[in-house]
């Protein structure tokens, strides 16, 4: 590479939102001096929900190219994208090319190989081929994932547990990175009058927020406190009708309120005593970091990283089961608002010391030689 020439940096995503993957890309391209590189973010077609992604790409220096064929859907788009991604790689010919997620980590590194990219990295921000899905899918989309994997040049995982799916293909653990400045703490906000249980993430298969609405219910048929408990259910997405309709149907809104996507996280999450997100799989979890920094632990389903975030009965609390489980715990911490104040000062000093962004973008500055 030619040292007195900026670098041509490209991250590839494929929904122009930001979610977890999204903000992790934005995190490192916008700590990246406009004079060291000319930072891209390639990514399907922009949407009314882009307006966010948009923006903060915008201002931090990051030309926006937007692929539309490039869906999470599998189909014969995909040709079509591999096509325009590989002709996109030949007439820039980018110095780096930054892979994010299943269906980048498949075309877009082929593509970024034989165009002649010198440098590529893919970060594995989640699996496709989870336990949920019938053997023969998981055995697809694993032999996919991994043959891919042989057309990169550094291969990053989030998480420890995801290494184990890639023998002899070294693969570096970059836990994600939060912008704690970003985040306004007010300790003790609500006084312990009250206790706060919140779900705040995309409403959708991954996510399953059904199983919080049901052990919300349960929580009601069983909770005998005197302090008065309330949730929130914080997101929106394709699962969104049916949450209302089961809270309907179940009589929870004297206890459940619908905020929507949240826009201020500061302001949200020091009204919250307790995350819940019973994700059915889970790479890392950024939101429990960003609730830690407030000193609100979290509950959640011991499912691929969420180990490696949530330390259990430390900073938080996991479990394996369903909406048993999950009420379970709620009704331990609610009837032991001490041990939530224990877990959540736990969980901040972990969040602190471990998930800088800070740390994380100067490890990929590292393997991009800046």
């Amino acid at each position: 590479m030619d040292v007195d020439k900026p670098l041509k940096i490209a991250h590839v995503q494929v929904l122009p939102k930001m979610s977890g993957a999204q903000m992790v890309s934005y995190e490192i391209l916008s700590r990246i001096n406009n004079n060291d590189a000319k930072k891209y973010i390639i990514c399907g077609e922009l949407t009314e929900d882009s307006n966010d992604f948009k923006d903060m790409f915008s201002s931090a220096g990051v030309e926006i190219i937007q692929i539309p064929s490039i869906k999470r859907s599998i189909g014969l788009h995909d040709i079509k994208a591999f096509c325009k991604l590989y002709r996109l790689f030949r007439s820039e010919k980018f110095d780096i090319v930054h892979t994010n997620s299943t269906k980048p980590a498949i075309i877009a590194r082929i593509a970024a190989r034989l165009a002649g990219i010198k440098k590529i990295v893919h970060t594995v921000h989640g699996i496709a081929f989870h336990r949920s899905k019938p053997l023969p899918v998981r055995i697809f989309y694993f032999t996919l994932e991994y043959i891919s994997a042989l057309f990169g040049h550094v291969n990053v995982s989030v998480n420890e547990y995801y290494t184990k799916y890639y023998p002899f293909i070294k693969t570096i653990v970059i836990k994600n990175g939060v912008d704690f400045s970003n985040l306004e703490f007010k300790n003790d906000a609500n006084g312990g009058e009250s206790l706060h249980f919140a779900f705040m993430a995309r409403l959708d298969e991954q996510k399953n927020p059904m199983e919080f609405l049901e052990a919300v219910k349960l929580f009601k048929k069983h909770y005998k406190g005197n302090i008065p408990v309330r949730f929130s259910m914080a997101g929106s997405g394709p699962h969104a009708r049916d949450c209302i309709d089961f809270a309907n149907y179940s009589n929870l809104y004297d206890v459940l309120d619908f905020t929507g996507w949240i826009r201020d996280k500061s302001e949200f999450l020091n009204s919250v005593d307790v995350i819940c997100q019973p994700s059915n799989w889970e790479a890392f979890g950024i939101v429990f970091v960003e609730a830690a920094y407030f000193e609100i632990p979290s509950i959640a389903k011991r499912v691929e990283g969420v180990p490696e975030v949530i330390l259990d009965n430390i900073t938080g609390m996991t479990y394996s089961g369903g909406k048993e489980e999950l009420c379970k715990c709620m009704l331990l911490y609610a009837n032991s608002p001490g041990v939530i104040k224990e877990h959540g000062k736990a969980a901040r000093n972990k969040a602190l010391s471990e998930f800088s962004v800070n740390d994380m973008v100067v490890k990929y500055k590292a393997i991009y030689n800046i």
